[in-house]
């Protein structure tokens, strides 16, 4: 996260740095309760149908389009922007480390911890490597 850089070019996508960083930190506060959902009915919600996205599918590129849970927060000053996003990623981690459970993801519903906890991964260094990090 320290060397993200607001002016850094993406290597896919139309988000820039900034966007991106609020983009996940959306991406943490809908597992923490502190935004609404509205989950949908999708495949991805079927047991087997999420293990292998979850835990085998590789991340496309730019391919796959973002729900507008996903999209609320908008960037402001960045220097605020990456606090309120480490802010965010110690608040899930605390979450996880007392047993809490976490909310509804839009597409697959009820996860696990272990579950959302693959997912944060994999979305944060997928967004992280768009820009080189």
């Amino acid at each position: 996260m320290e060397r993200l850089r607001a002016d850094a070019p993406a290597l896919w996508g139309k988000m820039s740095a900034a966007q991106m960083v609020c983009h996940l930190i959306d991406a943490f506060r809908i597992p923490l309760g502190e935004e609404p959902v509205t989950v949908r009915w999708m495949p991805l919600r079927i047991y087997p149908l999420r293990w292998f996205f979850v835990y085998v599918l590789p991340w496309p590129k730019g391919k796959l389009p973002t729900t507008p849970e996903f999209q609320r927060t908008k960037p402001t000053d960045w220097a605020a922007d990456q606090v309120a996003w480490k802010a965010a990623l110690e608040r899930f981690v605390e979450h996880g480390r007392k047993g809490e459970p976490f909310g509804a993801h839009p597409a697959f519903g009820i996860l696990s911890a272990k579950e959302w906890g693959r997912l944060v991964y994999l979305h944060c260094d997928h967004h992280l490597r768009q820009f080189g990090v």
